[in-house]
């Protein structure tokens, strides 16, 4: 039988639209390399980390202690690394975002606590009081802390954590990171609807690794 033009035309078509559908199908079917790829970006050495040693997931934070949303996160992480503390490792990260302008004295702080050994407490101080951050009341927080006090001055005075808090910076940046909070689970980065959401994320997350 003789096909005319017309039928030819619409057969050929069909024939490239299927292919187009099978390669598209083999392209969104192939593995994803992400995880691996950010894991290294992700989880570094000199991150700040608390919860299992021993995680079936690790939920990654780049915040900013003075930006309102990150605040609004702020006890819902808390409540998840506690709740999960057995099984969740949290890495948090900074991003101080330029419009925030105590956001990098903040976080110089919070590893200068960190230096002797009260960064999580720090990190606690600066989110419960994000609307009131300044030298002064960071000092203060210092103190309440019990920390070094020369020390803690010095090393702020000198911006001895400065390059520490850039390097997260250039890091989320890579990352394609421009607004704080932004939260990676296993490697991946999370498009959350709210908050509330996060928790749901991590629980399916552990489960499935069980």
């Amino acid at each position: 039988m003789k096909l005319s033009g017309e039928t030819k035309f619409f057969a050929g078509v069909i024939i490239v639209t299927v292919v187009l559908l099978i390669g598209a199908i083999a392209l969104f079917s192939k593995p994803v390399e992400e995880v691996q790829v950010l894991g290294e970006k992700l989880v570094t050495d000199t991150a700040w980390a608390t919860g299992s040693a021993t995680p079936k997931a690790t939920l990654v934070e780049f915040s900013d202690f003075e930006c309102p949303a990150c605040g609004a996160a702020y006890p819902i992480v808390k409540q998840i690394v506690e709740q999960y503390k057995n099984d969740l490792k949290f890495v948090f990260r900074h991003f101080p975002l330029e419009q925030h302008k105590n956001a990098r004295l903040a976080a110089s702080a919070a590893e200068a606590a960190g230096a002797q050994g009260k960064f999580w407490e720090m990190h606690d101080l600066l989110f419960k009081n994000q609307t009131n951050l300044s030298q002064e009341t960071i000092n203060g927080f210092a103190i309440e802390l019990k920390l070094d006090m020369d020390k803690f001055t010095k090393e702020m005075a000198e911006g001895t954590y400065n390059q520490k808090v850039q390097k997260d910076v250039d890091e989320g940046t890579s990352l394609g990171i421009n607004s704080t909070p932004t939260f990676f689970l296993n490697g991946k980065k999370l498009d959350l609807f709210n908050f509330a959401d996060l928790k749901t994320k991590v629980e399916t997350a552990i489960n499935e690794a069980k």
